[in-house]
């Protein structure tokens, strides 16, 4: 690992312990290039702003590696690899859905990236919304799974719903494989 590595190692550590005590909202870069031992500068030569290090955090301790599954046709193993690697650090993840709502928050950078991902497998696999209306598309069909999955997540970190990661892909799979109409008991 190279220096500049090293220092946005530090940086994102740095950040992190403090998203365990301070509110996002709350947390400077002057707080974390003190706790870092670093001058203000030096951030700015790694992130733009805070907002910019969660993202780095989330790619390199995430998505990069659930992106390489996906890569290998493994998209359920990615996808226990996401809610495995957010269950092992839920305290974080519950501190950072607690960031105000903006186009940055925790929930809108997970949502972009599911949302991405399901395009992008719609494509490999050249799904089509299977019907001629024009208001099905797959980008609709994108967003459609994208919120449900981010609200099941969203649950289960912040109310500390009792079920581990790997039940919650199985349970999110059952769901996205069967239509509503499958849950509802038969009379």
């Amino acid at each position: 690992m190279d220096k500049k590595d090293l220092t946005k190692e530090l940086l994102a550590s740095c950040f992190k312990e403090l998203i365990m005590t301070v509110p996002f909202d709350k947390i400077t870069i002057k707080m974390i290039t003190d706790r870092a031992g670093l001058i203000r500068p030096t951030f700015y030569k790694h992130f733009q702003d805070k907002y910019e290090i969660l993202e780095w955090i989330f790619r390199t301790e995430i998505t990069d590696n659930a992106d390489r599954m996906i890569e290998s046709h493994m998209e359920f193993e990615a996808l226990l690899f996401l809610c495995r690697c957010l269950e092992k650090d839920s305290k974080f993840y519950r501190r950072c859905y607690q960031m105000a709502d903006s186009p940055n928050s925790f929930e809108n950078i997970l949502k972009r990236y599911i949302y991405q991902t399901f395009l992008g497998l719609a494509d490999r696999y050249s799904i089509s919304s299977g019907t001629k209306s024009p208001a099905l598309t797959v980008e609709v069909i994108s967003l459609y799974y994208t919120s449900g999955l981010v609200a099941v997540i969203r649950e289960w970190i912040n109310k500390d719903v009792e079920c581990t990661a790997d039940e919650l892909s199985q349970a999110y799979l059952y769901l996205f494989s069967h239509s509503i109409l499958d849950l509802i008991p038969k009379s």
